[in-house]
């Protein structure tokens, strides 16, 4: 297991300080010295890097519009080809982008789940048919 990753771990989520957006951030920037994620608090119209009204700026995007915004500064990527740092955008039922997860290694991705805790997790067959699509930032040296 790499280590880098553990400080990570169990944080609590809420909307407006530590959702599954901010974790992945929070990655980037630490991990990466990327602040990419910049481009989509502002695309979401939240310049401070945080919502501030809960639950309510996820509405605020689709998957296109979402996928929009990511093709501006990544690469999509199938799920046969995932490498370290890929983020993973999955939906609901409804086509809409619910949940992101960064893709680690051997199958494990790292997210912070609607009223749970930061973890590692498997990216089961479950998890896979949630996927709406795959990133991977043009900065990653492959």
């Amino acid at each position: 297991m790499d280590l880098r990753y553990n400080k990570y771990l169990g944080l609590n989520h809420n909307y407006t300080e530590n959702n599954c957006i901010t974790l992945i951030d929070s990655i980037y920037k630490n991990e990466l010295s990327s602040n990419v994620f910049d481009g989509l608090w502002e695309y979401l119209d939240l310049p401070e890097g945080k919502p501030k009204d809960g639950r309510k700026w996820m509405k605020r995007f689709s998957v296109d519009s979402l996928e929009t915004w990511a093709s501006t500064v990544a690469t999509k990527v199938n799920l046969t080809d995932l490498q370290e740092y890929d983020v993973i955008i999955f939906k609901s039922g409804r086509l809409v982008p619910t949940h992101f997860g960064l893709y680690l290694w051997a199958n494990k991705f790292i997210h912070l789940p609607e009223g749970g805790f930061s973890h590692i997790d498997v990216l089961t067959q479950e998890w896979r048919d949630q996927i709406a699509s795959i990133w991977r930032w043009n900065g990653i040296n492959t």
